[in-house]
């Protein structure tokens, strides 16, 4: 089993999301799964494009990029670039351990004042 860069650190799930954190892709179940590890966070339905205006002002947007397809990622990736909103992936397809991820990137994030 891979460690997961940053669990050394305490993660409890289900972790409160503080920043404006974006959340795209993922099959219905893992969504299912994951919404309540992540309370603050908001997800984006699979299939249906968003107004790129609510991209505008988050802090992070995550890509599960197992289950999107690439006219959505593309726009998203799209929007990111415009407004300099940092991208990140989740490695996993397990929900905890993509929440596991958000939550040790977050924390470590914190303390290190960014």
């Amino acid at each position: 089993e891979q460690e997961i860069p940053g669990t050394e650190l305490a993660v409890e799930l289900p972790w409160q999301v503080t920043r404006r954190v974006l959340i795209f892709g993922g099959h219905e179940t893992w969504l299912k799964a994951i919404r309540p590890l992540l309370p603050g966070a908001r997800f984006f339905e699979p299939g249906s494009l968003p107004d790129l205006g609510a991209l505008k002002g988050a802090d992070v947007i995550w890509i599960q990029a197992n289950a999107i397809s690439h006219k959505f990622f593309y726009r998203i990736i799209n929007a990111a670039r415009k407004w300099n909103i940092p991208v990140r992936y989740f490695g996993y397809a397990s929900a905890r351990k993509c929440a596991e991820q958000l939550a040790a990137e977050e924390l470590t994030d914190t303390e290190a004042g960014v």
